[in-house]
């Protein structure tokens, strides 16, 4: 069991795990200046490193204790490389949202973000590696006599610090205990639908309208707040301008999460903030009532098995994802989606078809053809050129969004198309940077267009009622679909549906404890 006892040399050691610690702050500090959140986290580096140190004397007499103590050292210094780099580009610290994106993200995907986040302050992340080049001491290790007093002391010390940082809060940035907490959240919600799918289910719903295509487009990334339509000062939305006179566009509607897996997982499940019930799903209750379900995708299924929006997905009764196979940074667009949309409009009896498009999804300027290059970029202006390659998404998704509502305007009888995003952006209007990120939220990543078409002859709820300035919010997305279909059931509720006349207001909680109404207020830089 033990190996030839060594011990560790204190000082050489303390000089090792506190470089990094040391060299993070810093680099903090200098890029992007003292946050609130700057000293609780030295604070927690600092406990972790002293954790550490007492670690690796409790384990350096096992056998193989010296290569074990190296492989701590190095994922040491890996999570503080990792947690500098993320707060060097986003002033972000690690999060929950992280692990939910790294288990739902495709190669493509990690390419992109790399290359669209990349920034040449991160050259400075190098100095983590300069322990390589023999500035600090060669060794850590001497030789010394057996003492199993010394290691249950630098274990009680080990779970004494557990203990500090639990009860401190100050835990709340640790990347291992980040990673390993959300992975186990992620895999209950994954392991419900499997107890789920394994049960016969008696939603037992009940239909009393009679329609005959629905669409509903999810769209990735898109914030109202850049969308001619919403009053954004460019036209980035001309098409659906020119169809707004056919189409209910919904002025007040956000996302309950900035992050894809989160807000999917409550708009396409009956969980919200107040009540869990992940097990219940619109797509199953959809499918009960009597309508065939299609999902079709440009969006890749990673992880069929794993993904939750795959799994989601997986349930309709036909689905297609076009991106299957697809690792290249030119994705296809969105419009290989119109043909195959056609194809299933054409088929016979009540069908549900949702389209899962990527949107305005970054790398903005890989979203749209050469020709929807409107807003031109200069190679001068970053910033700037960020904001024109996202506005030519969204002029692009506009043409995608309008052709779909003409398509089945034209096509069919009795039918609607709903339009929304999965949450929204932030493209420096509120904030110097772009992107979605749960712990530096910003209005625009949370607000989201919603828009409805219904032809003339569709069979609407005898409550239903359109008010467009309604403040609502995605996760009640199933009890308003439900009722604009005419779909009845034990727990659906008309209160939450958004085109009934029995709606009941609700906070919107985000975050799980923000109310977002009395946290958020748009101001345009634009």
């Amino acid at each position: 069991m033990y190996s030839d006892y060594f011990k560790i040399r204190a000082k050489n050691l303390m000089v090792i795990l506190l470089y990094p610690m040391i060299i993070g702050f810093i680099l903090e500090v200098l890029v992007q200046g003292l946050s609130f959140t700057t000293f609780p986290n030295l604070s927690e580096n600092l406990l972790f490193s002293i954790l550490i140190f007492f670690l690796i004397n409790s384990i350096v007499c096992f056998r193989y204790g010296k290569k074990l103590v190296n492989l701590v050292i190095i994922v040491f210094y890996a999570i503080l490389f990792i947690e500098t780099g993320l707060y060097l580009l986003f002033q972000t610290r690690f999060n929950a949202s992280y692990i939910y994106v790294i288990l739902n993200t495709n190669f493509n995907e990690i390419q992109e973000f790399g290359s669209v986040y990349y920034q040449n302050n991160l050259i400075w992340l190098s100095l983590f590696f300069l322990p390589l080049f023999n500035f600090f001491p060669k060794t850590i290790f001497a030789k010394a006599k057996f003492n199993r007093k010394h290691i249950f002391s630098s274990s009680a010390i080990v779970l004494l610090i557990l203990i500090l940082l639990k009860f401190s809060s100050l835990i709340v940035w640790n990347l291992p205990y980040i990673s390993i907490k959300s992975y186990f959240q992620y895999k209950a919600q994954v392991d419900s639908f499997e107890a789920f799918n394994s049960k016969e289910k008696n939603i037992s719903t009940q239909l009393v309208l009679d329609n005959e295509t629905i669409v509903i487009v999810v769209g990735e990334s898109t914030t109202s707040t850049h969308m001619g339509l919403y009053g954004y000062n460019k036209e980035t939305t001309p098409r659906l301008t020119n169809l707004s006179d056919s189409l209910y566009v919904y002025k007040d509607v956000i996302s309950s999460h900035v992050y894809t897996t989160a807000s999917i997982y409550d708009i396409f499940t009956l969980a919200n903030y107040e009540n869990n019930l992940p097990a219940f799903t619109l797509i199953d209750y959809i499918k009960d009532a009597g309508y065939k379900t299609y999902w079709l995708s440009n969006q890749r299924p990673v992880g069929f098995h794993d993904n939750i929006v795959s799994r989601l997905a997986s349930s309709s009764d036909e689905t297609l994802f076009l991106s299957y196979n697809d690792y290249r940074h030119n994705t296809l667009y969105d419009d290989v989606l119109l043909p195959k949309l056609e194809e299933k409009i054409a088929q016979n009896g009540k069908k549900v078809i949702f389209l899962h498009i990527i949107g305005t999804h970054y790398d903005y300027a890989n979203r749209y053809p050469k020709e929807y290059e409107k807003f031109k970029l200069n190679k001068k202006d970053r910033n700037r050129d960020i904001i024109n390659s996202y506005d030519n998404a969204v002029l692009y998704n506009d043409y995608v969004v309008s052709e779909v509502i003409k398509l089945v305007k034209n096509k069919t009888k009795k039918s609607a198309v709903l339009y929304f995003s999965d949450h929204g952006e932030e493209v420096f209007d509120t904030s110097d940077f772009f992107g979605h990120f749960q712990d530096k939220p910003t209005t625009g990543m949370y607000q989201i267009p919603f828009l409805m078409y219904l032809s003339p002859d569709y069979d609407k709820p005898e409550d239903f009622e359109v008010k467009t300035d309604r403040a609502y919010m995605l996760d009640d997305f199933p009890h308003s679909l439900t009722h604009l279909l005419g779909i009845e059931s034990e727990f659906l509720d008309k209160r939450r549906s958004v085109f009934s006349s029995n709606f009941s207001k609700r906070p919107r909680i985000v975050q799980d404890s923000i109310d977002y109404d009395k946290t958020f207020k748009f101001r345009s830089n634009q």
